[in-house]
């Protein structure tokens, strides 16, 4: 690793605040990030949506009571005198033994007959009108039902295996999401450490210039350099406070960007941990192609949403079959049978059948539309397996230049400092012209600067390779 990089930014003075490494802010930005949050809320819509779906397949239990008061009990009338012959018994005495059923005698009968003129006839002197009430006034009722169903065509098996497919697509949505964030945090902590850097090197650089232009001027002074080439220092010395100032106002946005994603207040010290990354993943394209297909979460959740139309479609028609249903009610009313005000209880069990033999073909184009809907995934999906290999072979070929780019960066640093060194003994031994002294600086600067974006690249080329092939933000880095 450079040796000018990680000492400059393990010294932040003596305030010391938050320490973050690159695992750090990711782990941060998952925790507290709205998507990830979103995602997650999904996931939990999913799993509650298979645990209805589940509990269709258990029995059903409702209990209801209810109360009515009548506002007039409900009776029947009629005149005894029609029963009684006119009023007197005499007809109790008219029974013939012919009439009788087998095994009654006359006696039996008249004495039966008595009983129940007697019954019905109305006190001496009162209306020959009976009325008999057929019900009271406050009627209470508790009733408890329960219902299992025993066949419905197949729906319900399909409908929670389809809840079962969405909510291993929700899951895979999280994935996705949770790799996202992780590299936008990774994109956020490179781009602040390089920004940092680079005003760091911007800085040195001005303070380069300004002492050579300290040094022409005391030169100048003593007759042994010229006007010009103070002029030629000094125009050197602004152009780089220019490329400082704007080092470090992008230095001020990316560390605003990464403390935003990890929820860093403005006033807490922010010191970043560089280290060297890791080679988790070896660079051979057709491996990578592979575990790529079968861990993206994005290429996963389109597979499972197709495995659930294809069920919900199955769930459609056989919404459309007979369906199977068996009730059992246990009931309590008061009054009872005899219109008496105590509770009684009854029960009765229901097998009932339903077939809806014509739906206007609605049950039909519901699963036609489920399959349209599941073509169109599959589609979808092909086409990023398709595209994929492309995007493994760009993010395989990215890693190489970088790390390529790297190695001649740190090369080109190398030179360039031996450069200067030598232009600048020169130029204090009088064997060499200030233009090339300051060509020598200029030249170094950039060199220190390409490094530095050398470094970051190889980093977010690992970054984008692990996320080409779907590792999840646990996977070291």
């Amino acid at each position: 690793m450079l040796a000018w990089l990680v000492p400059s930014v393990l010294l932040a003075g003596e305030a010391r605040g938050a320490t973050l490494t690159v695992e750090d802010a990711v782990s941060r930005a998952l925790e507290r990030n709205g998507q990830v949050e979103a995602a997650e809320a999904g996931v939990r819509q999913a799993r509650a949506n298979l645990d209805q779906r589940r509990l269709a397949f258990g029995p059903g239990l409702t209990l209801s009571a209810g109360y009515t008061r009548l506002d007039q009990v409900p009776y029947v009338e009629f005149d005894a005198s029609d029963f009684l012959g006119g009023g007197s018994s005499s007809s109790c005495d008219d029974i013939s033994e012919d009439e009788l059923p087998t095994g009654w005698t006359v006696e039996m009968a008249q004495d039966f007959c008595q009983m129940l003129t007697s019954w019905l006839a109305p006190p001496a002197g009162a209306d020959t009108v009976t009325r008999i009430d057929m019900g009271v006034l406050d009627n209470y009722f508790v009733k408890a039902t329960a219902e299992q169903v025993l066949f419905a065509g197949g729906a319900i098996r399909q409908g929670a295996r389809a809840a079962r497919e969405q909510l291993a697509g929700s899951e895979e949505q999280l994935r996705a999401t949770r790799q996202e964030v992780a590299w936008q945090a990774e994109q956020a902590f490179y781009g602040l450490l390089a920004a940092r850097e680079g005003a760091r090197v911007a800085g040195e650089s001005e303070e380069t210039a300004r002492a050579l232009v300290r040094d022409i001027e005391n030169l100048v002074e003593v007759g042994m350099a010229s006007r010009a080439d103070l002029l030629a220092a000094k125009a050197q010395a602004s152009q780089a406070r220019l490329q400082r100032l704007r080092a470090e106002q992008g230095a001020a946005i990316a560390e605003r960007v990464l403390r935003v994603l990890v929820g860093l207040d403005e006033a807490e010290p922010l010191e970043l941990v560089p280290l060297e990354p890791i080679d988790v993943l070896p660079l051979d394209e057709r491996r990578l192609l592979d575990l790529a297909l079968r861990n993206r979460p994005d290429l996963a959740a389109l597979r499972h949403g197709e495995a659930a139309l294809d069920h919900g479609a199955r769930a459609a028609v056989g919404g459309w079959l007979p369906a199977l249903v068996v009730q059992g009610n246990l009931n309590w009313r008061n009054p009872n049978y005899a219109l008496e005000p105590v509770w009684y209880r009854s029960a009765d069990l229901t097998l009932a059948a339903s077939w809806a033999l014509w739906d206007r073909g609605t049950s039909l184009e519901q699963a036609r539309a489920a399959r349209a809907n599941r073509d169109q995934l599959a589609a979808r999906r092909r086409a990023a397996e398709e595209m994929l290999e492309v995007e493994i072979a760009r993010a395989v070929a990215r890693v190489r230049a970088a790390d390529e780019a790297w190695t001649v960066a740190r090369d080109g640093e190398a030179q360039a400092r031996a450069s200067y060194e030598v232009e600048h003994d020169s130029f204090e031994a009088g064997m060499a012209n200030r233009a090339e002294l300051l060509a020598a600086q200029a030249a170094l600067a950039a060199a220190r600067m390409n490094v530095l974006q050398a470094d970051t690249e190889r980093r977010l080329a690992r970054a984008a390779l692990r996320k080409a092939v779907g590792l999840d933000p646990e996977v070291d880095r």
